[in-house]
């Protein structure tokens, strides 16, 4: 090559020789075999990744020598693609070698290419690299590996010789491990591999991989296998192959093992995953069992969980109630899931034993003799008792036999035993929804006589509804008021406040709906008081345990209120009567027990005034009312204030001035805050009394450059709550008084506080801002400084024309406008949209208008809430503009915030001219399917949606479709909100599994009400109901009621049976729907359900669904007539909760026979039916799942191994060993130490053979009928002169003879 002009003038070490065609080929095979080298050792890095993926430290050491190699591969790369380039003559000898070696340029050296190009890359541009967890990482290496083959070759080329690899002999491990990852890409990246090989062709292979004698190609074979299921019919063929025997040999593997037994755990939850239970072979589910059995195996909790999910199937009843006992208290709720499932229908139920289980369940408490781990036992009988009763399966079972489990929970109260009575009391306390603060210790503990209940506004704001929610009976769950809210600023506090209204305006629309919450609480509170839990707690109060007597105080005053607000008058004035505990109290016998007795009945007395004063205030005025009184006290208040200033004196004026100390000193710490308020309250309103403040003296000059950003005075004072009462209100008062006045305006406008204000709005422009100084208003200072107050100030301004005008002229709505469109700064627009005024049209509509329609999904549903806070707080009747806004968020992409407008239109629309001009607006709601129901509620509303064409579309939907649908969201939302209790942790006791984005119960917590349906809200008008009428959808949902209504085959029919009862439900409560029931007569059909249906959840619904139609006063009359009372409050409003006359009847649980029985024979070779020596090897190996005779056939097994080893490598006996494994049921150890008996090497020909057995096996005698005699004489004979080892076996606890229930069939 000719030197360059720059080359020339270079040293002569940079001018390298030109190589000969042989020394580049050469030099090009040395790195082309580098780079296989490298490529193969980074494999084998990658695979063992994936087998060690939860040792950290190991998994750490491999990242870096992955990184190594990957370094080491880009390097490589680099080299022979320069020498590609520098072919020159040779280029196509260099094209056949890479060819000859199928080299590709690694995606790696590609983009470095792509990077070191001038013309792709934009100058002083520098993206920051997004960070990424080991376990992705391991994710990317191995799905970015590219392979030669993959673009010259076919997919069933690949495949094909990938088979043929693995079915050779002896090869190397190496080559297997790189081939079976290869196999779990193309597995991944192709939908279909059936197309190109056959499924049974690919399985057959990996099955040589499941059974080799190295553990990690039996690891890579698991995990093959699980990838390459992609319906149930796969599953069928690994059954049919026999991978069960191969999944059960893993599973039993010692510890050492435990990477293999996780990869077999992975594919078992892949046959779940794809709906194949009923393929699945016994033995995988003996090998589960096994593991659950471990106490101290780390897999046993997966195992549980898999059991609990499969349970209908396995017939692991009895390890999962142990297991509920003695497992961890993160594992109860699965389980008891589990266990509800299976008591709900009379064909599932009948695999329990009556009383047997429920009573293992509540032996803790009934146990007096206190064993090592009695407390942890005790802990979780109270979780699986609360569970229990937050399902209507469990609530009925629990009151099988005369409430016999519910009467032995209240009798252990009065048993000796002070654990297990304050463990009780915490558990009635979860059970009736009720939450001591930390406050109550000093009562508990003594410290003090008196409980006080202290009166929030929070609470008095809630008026009746505080009273209607099951969390607000109770004075001691809320807490006081203020809170942590205050210390993010004043901006956040009035977000949770325009939260709260929204809370409360929601509440307005609850009266028609249904609280499910209450409706089961009203059924636990009968059911306790029932079994004589006042009578045991009264006996509590008399304890010398001041603690114990004192809760128990508290909590009969719980269940004193919860009967007043839930249960009927009849029922409620018997709960009240305690003639036990006044004759405690009276009686002078026991002065520790009577003092006792009369805290107790003053607590009770004190809990019955404050409850009655919320009444009061509540029934007398509503909110709106409230606060229309304190804005007149307010006004007259600041009247007077007015008077007197304008009354004071010269000499008074100038010493109250002094007094603030504004004047004495500029350390605002020694000026008097109180007196300062004192003045802008009152004097200073006076014009002439602030012209002397403001020309005659320093003090309004002072106290507005306190307020100046860059005086670092008031926006360094740290957040807290004190300090915003403090300084921020008296900043808006100071506001305030200066827009009253035109002097104050005037001086308000010429001041730097609002320049420098603006100044510091300013920086939050990234293109002006200092770099090296921190801004004003940046994200640590407005949480960590009284900044966020700014906008506090700015609000007040924005109340008032001139404030406006001073607004305006300082730019501050321009840089309003800027900051809406920074991305990373949602505070300062949550700030901005809290705090302006919108009463005045202008600029901050604008911005609330901008802010709801840009940005992320969070900040837009936040605005929105917003929007219905000033929705709520408007004095106007009618606002049109809130509605043109929330008529623009119906078209929102989030589906949160579509939900959030058409609440708060439903909400404002109770207005009618809010209606007509939504009407107007004409939006469209084909988008919104159910959302849009509630617009039904009305005549006008129903006119504009019948016009559309949705009120027939819709209804077609529901009659088809979303009734089911239905029903699945309210059993959802009832779940999460029975198992949110108030002592509930917030952590997920599987959160080591399932990522934050899918904890879909944190994400969505159910409010215990009703959903909107959209028959309830069709019969509120006149119109929806002659609609209705002339469909005749009533009348099929009537008949499909009397015709199914004992139907309890099939899960479909009882789904649609649930969705049609609360179609009907709804229905009725409204006194439009509620003559459809009585013309059809069906509430006497749902009552007989709920009073003689087999299907208990199909009771509880029954139940709700009576509950709706005693929304109704006339609701009310036709259930008492029939039965059922219904809860009427003292002022005469129905409540929607009823209760059955006869409880027993609807509480009832038909006794039912256990239908457990012994599993089937196992398959056994034909080979061996002649032949003696093997049927009694056969017949040891089942003595050993006799726990009382499983020693002495241990010992037996292994003179058997010694005398006869030939028979320990046979594939007819160890297939029908295996047969046994998973027909009966054996203990881990047993299991292993069976397994560990045979000393069989599966090859090509083994299971071929092991194919043959199968097909010729049959079932034979129990193994129990065999004559022995024979070869045991033998034995002994042979045995004289021979010691025998004793086998390593622990010795197995004392269970009882197992007998297994259910159970799969072999295919």
């Amino acid at each position: 090559m000719a030197p360059t002009a720059s080359s020339s003038t270079s040293s002569p070490k940079s001018q390298p020789t030109q190589p000969t065609k042989e020394q580049l080929l050469e030099e090009l095979e040395s790195l082309l075999v580098q780079l296989e080298r490298e490529t193969k050792m980074k494999l084998g890095v990658e695979n063992m990744m994936e087998v060690y993926i939860k040792d950290k430290k190991r998994t750490k050491d491999l990242e870096a020598q992955l990184d190594k190699y990957s370094k080491r591969i880009e390097s490589l790369t680099k080299e022979i693609e320069q020498l590609r380039k520098s072919a020159g003559s040779a280029m196509p000898e260099v094209i056949n070698k890479l060819k000859e070696h199928r080299f590709v340029a690694s995606t790696a050296f590609q983009a470095s290419i792509a990077a070191s190009n001038p013309s792709n890359t934009r100058p002083n541009v520098r993206p920051k690299p997004t960070p990424i967890s080991s376990k992705s990482r391991q994710k990317s290496y191995q799905d970015s590996i590219a392979f030669a083959d993959d673009d010259n070759r076919s997919t069933a080329i690949r495949l094909n010789e990938i088979i043929q690899i693995l079915s050779r002999k002896d090869v190397d491990p190496n080559v297997i491990l790189e081939q079976l990852d290869t196999l779990v890409r193309i597995l991944r990246n192709t939908g279909d591999v059936a197309g190109h090989v056959s499924k049974d062709v690919i399985i057959n292979s990996l099955r040589l991989c499941v059974a080799d004698q190295r553990a990690p190609i039996r690891v890579a074979g698991f995990r093959a296998l699980r990838h390459a299921i992609s319906s149930a019919d796969d599953v069928r063929r690994m059954m049919d192959m026999q991978l069960d025997t191969f999944i059960a040999m893993s599973l039993a593997r010692e510890s050492s093992q435990d990477h293999e037994r996780e990869q077999a755990l992975k594919l078992v939850r892949a046959f779940i995953e794809h709906d194949a239970l009923p393929h699945v072979h016994q033995s995988v589910v003996r090998a589960l069992v096994a593991i659950a059995e471990q106490p101290n195996d780390k897999f046993r909790n997966i195992c549980l969980e898999t059991l609990a999910e499969i349970v209908m199937e396995t017939g692991g009843l009895r390890i999962m109630t142990q297991a509920l006992l003695d497992g961890q208290r993160s594992l109860v709720d699965v389980l008891v899931h589990a266990f509800t499932y299976i008591l709900d229908s009379p064909s599932t139920r009948c695999l329990l034993r009556p009383g047997v289980e429920l009573e293992m369940i509540i032996s803790p408490f009934l146990d007096t003799n206190h064993g090592s781990n009695y407390e942890e036992r005790l802990q979780n009988s109270c979780k699986v008792i609360t569970l229990l009763l937050k399902s209507w399966s469990g609530v009925f079972y629990m009151c099988a036999n005369d409430l016999r489990a519910a009467r032995s929970i209240v009798q252990a109260l009065r048993l000796p035993s002070e654990d297990s009575k304050k463990v009780l009391l915490d558990m009635f306390f979860d059970i009736f929804y009720l939450r001591l603060p930390k406050d109550y210790s000093s009562f508990l503990s003594g410290r003090q006589h008196v409980a006080h209940i202290a009166v929030t506004s929070a609470q008095v704001d809630d008026g009746v509804e505080g009273l209607n929610t099951t969390s607000a009976s109770n004075a001691y769950s809320r807490p006081s008021g203020g809170g942590p809210a205050m210390l993010n600023g004043g901006f956040l506090a009035n977000a949770i406040s325009g939260d709260l209204a929204n809370v409360r305006a929601d509440n307005t629309h609850k009266n028609e709906r249904l609280n499910m919450m209450d409706h089961h609480l009203t059924m636990i509170l009968i059911i306790f008081v029932d079994a004589g839990i006042l009578m045991a707690l009264v006996d509590m109060v008399k304890s010398d345990d001041i603690y114990i007597s004192r809760k128990a105080t508290l909590l009969i005053g719980e269940i004193l209120q919860l009967s007043t607000k839930l249960l009927p008058i009849s029922m409620a004035t018997q709960v009240q009567s305690l003639p036990k505990l006044f004759a405690l109290a009276s009686s002078f016998d026991d002065e520790q027990v009577r003092h006792n007795a009369t805290t107790a009945l003053a607590h009770i007395d004190r809990l019955s005034r404050i409850r009655t004063r919320y009444l009061s205030q509540a029934s007398v005025d509503n909110k709106q009312e409230r606060e229309a009184t304190a804005k007149r006290n307010q006004e007259k208040v600041h009247e007077v204030k007015k008077r007197m200033g304008i009354n004071i004196d010269d000499i008074h004026f100038r010493q109250l001035i002094m007094d603030t100390q504004i004047l004495n000193t500029k350390d605002y710490t020694k000026w008097n805050w109180e007196n300062i308020l004192e003045l802008l309250h009152g004097p200073l309103l006076h014009p002439k009394r602030l012209d002397e403040a403001m020309r005659g003296s320093k003090f309004i000059k002072r106290l507005l450059a306190f307020y100046r950003p860059f005086s670092h005075r008031f926006s360094d004072i740290n957040a807290s709550k004190a300090n915003f009462t403090r300084y921020v209100n008296t900043g808006c008062v100071l506001f305030s008084t200066l827009l009253s006045n035109p002097d104050g305006i005037r001086y308000l406008g010429e001041n730097k506080v609002l320049i420098q204000l603006s100044e510091a709005l300013r920086e939050l422009d990234p293109l002006n801002h200092d770099p090296e100084i921190e801004p004003i208003f940046s994200s640590e200072r407005m949480e960590s400084t009284l900044s966020c107050g700014y906008f506090t100030l700015l609000g007040t301004l924005s109340k008032y024309k001139e404030g406006f005008r001073i607004m305006e002229k300082f730019k501050i709505f321009n840089l309003f406008y800027q900051i809406s469109e920074l991305k990373a700064r949602d505070d300062l627009k949550i700030a901005i949209i809290t705090n302006m005024d919108y009463s005045l049209d202008g600029h901050p509509r604008v911005l609330l208008s901008k802010i709801m329609t840009s940005g992320y999904n969070p900040i837009r549903l936040f605005s929105t809430k917003q929007l219905g806070a000033v929705l709520h707080s408007s004095e106007r009747e009618y606002n049109g503009w809130i509605i043109r806004l929330l008529v623009t968020q119906l078209y929102d992409p989030n589906l949160e915030v579509c939900q959030m407008a058409v609440s708060l239109l439903d909400e404002a629309c109770e207005i009618h001219a809010n209606l007509e001009f939504l009407v107007k607006c004409r939006p469209s709601l084909d988008h919104l399917g159910e959302l849009g129901n509630p617009f039904l509620s009305s005549s006008t509303g129903f006119a504009y949606l019948n016009e559309l064409g949705y009120v027939q579309r819709e209804m077609d939907d529901w009659f088809e479709n979303r009734n089911q649908h239905y029903v699945t969201q309210l059993e959802i939302s009832l779940h999460r909100a029975l198992i949110n209790t108030p002592n509930k942790g917030s952590t997920n006791p599987f959160e080591e599994r399932i990522h934050s984005e899918h904890n879909h119960e944190a994400r969505q917590p159910g409010d215990g009400w009703t959903p909107p349906h959209f028959y309830g809200e069709l019969t509120r008008t006149e119109e929806g109901c002659m609609l209705l009428k002339e469909k005749g959808h009533f009348q099929l949902f009537a008949s499909f009621i009397r015709n199914y209504s004992y139907d309890d085959r099939d899960f479909e029919t009882i789904l649609r049976l649930k969705a049609t009862l609360w179609a009907v439900g709804n229905i009725g409560s409204t006194r439009n729907g509620l003559p459809f029931l009585e013309e059809e007569d069906i509430i006497k059909d749902v009552i007989n359900m709920a009073e003689g249906s087999d299907i208990l959840s199909l009771k509880g619904t029954c139940y709700y669904v009576l509950g709706l139609i005693a929304k109704t006063e006339q609701g009310v009359e036709i259930l008492g007539e029939l039965g059922w009372e219904g809860v009427v409050s003292p002022n005469g409003v129905v409540e929607g909760l009823c209760v059955p006359v006869n409880l027993r009847e609807f509480l009832s649980i038909k006794r039912w026979e256990y239908q457990g029985a012994l599993p089937p024979p196992p398959k056994v070779a034909a080979t061996l039916k002649n032949d003696e020596t093997a049927r009694v090897i056969l017949k040891n190996v089942g003595d050993m799942s006799n726990h009382i005779i499983a020693n002495e056939a241990s010992k037996n097994l292994a003179r058997l191994r010694m005398r006869y080893s030939e028979y320990f490598v046979r594939v007819d006996i160890f297939y029908s060993v295996m047969q046994m494994l998973g027909c009966y049921h054996f203990r881990f150890a047993v299991r292993s130490y069976i397994l560990d008996a045979f000393d069989l090497k599966f090859t090509i020909d083994n299971i071929k053979d092991l194919d043959e057995v199968q097909a010729s096996s049959s079932v034979v005698a129990p193994v129990e009928e065999i004559d022995t005699s024979a070869v045991e004489t033998e034995e002994a004979e042979q045995g004289k002169n021979e010691e025998v080892a004793e086998p390593d076996i622990p010795t197995p606890k004392l269970h009882p003879s197992v007998i297994i229930i259910g159970g799969f069939q072999d295919n």
